[in-house]
């Protein structure tokens, strides 16, 4: 009866470790972590969005950073995203449909060389700025008739990319009659209706004004007493404080180490070639 007992307590015995190891080697394979996720999870995604025409600050290539999408923004966007652990994806909206598009949550953010204004704040919630722009204007290089915003009253046929700041100055602030404005989807292409004798002059951001002028040839006029500085920052949906606290918390970053002026310098070249 003894030898019995043992052989059953021995088989018991057995059985039981047995168990046991078969239950941690399931616990192993799992990938489970200390909170109790799972490290094989999906990574959070960031949708942003852009409008890749407006170069250096996003734009389309062959070997772009991010897919074909390339620029400072986007390489903004690649940082906040790689330093929060999420995956990174772009989409690719009209300017003027940005923030329609954040409030619907197709995008979570826009980065498109925003800039901050009243209008804006009162439907979207922005970062803290990352880059400071001032409008310029564009014409041909023998042009002597355009010395500064006001001479763009005077019947001159002027280009604008529709929905930017341009678009608002000439728009409401010079109050350019509407038979004179000429609005187009992307800065490349009224710059050279310009180039072409279409158009008397562009309104446009002076750092993509300035690459597009020297590329083609043209003169640019500045006139800082009508074009105040702007501030570009990024878009998220009010309220949305989580995603805003990422956000400022990776420009900040960016601006106190000189990223930012780093990839400004970056992209200049790239854009100059």
């Amino acid at each position: 009866m003894k030898k019995i007992f043992k052989r059953f307590t021995l088989a018991a015995l057995c059985v039981l470790l047995s168990t046991i190891m078969l239950s941690a080697c399931s616990g192993n394979t799992g990938g489970g972590t200390a909170d109790g996720s799972s490290s094989g999870g999906a990574r959070e995604k960031l949708t942003v969005g852009t409008y890749a025409a407006f170069p250096p600050f996003e734009y389309t290539t062959t070997n772009g950073l991010v897919g074909e999408f390339d620029g400072i923004d986007i390489a903004i966007a690649k940082k906040i995203a790689d330093d929060n652990g999420m995956d990174l994806e772009i989409s690719n909206i009209e300017f003027s449909g940005l923030i329609a598009a954040i409030n619907s949550g197709k995008i979570d953010m826009a980065i498109a060389g925003m800039t901050v204004n009243d209008e804006r704040k009162q439907n979207v919630d922005f970062s803290v700025p990352y880059y400071v722009a001032e409008q310029v204007i564009v014409v041909a290089d023998g042009n002597t008739d355009i010395t500064d915003a006001q001479s763009l009253k005077n019947g001159k046929k002027v280009g604008v990319v529709m929905g930017y700041t341009a678009d608002s100055i000439v728009t409401n602030d010079l109050a350019i009659d509407e038979a004179n404005i000429v609005r187009a989807n992307r800065g490349i292409d009224i710059v050279q209706d310009v180039k072409n004798g279409k158009l008397d002059a562009v309104v446009i951001d002076s750092y993509t004004g300035k690459q597009l002028a020297e590329k083609n040839g043209l003169k640019v006029v500045e006139d800082k007493e009508s074009f105040t500085a702007e501030e570009y920052a990024i878009a998220v949906q009010k309220g949305n404080t989580e995603l805003l606290d990422k956000i400022n918390n990776v420009l900040n970053e960016m601006l106190e180490s000189g990223q930012i002026d780093e990839l400004a310098a970056q992209y200049s070249e790239v854009e100059a070639q």
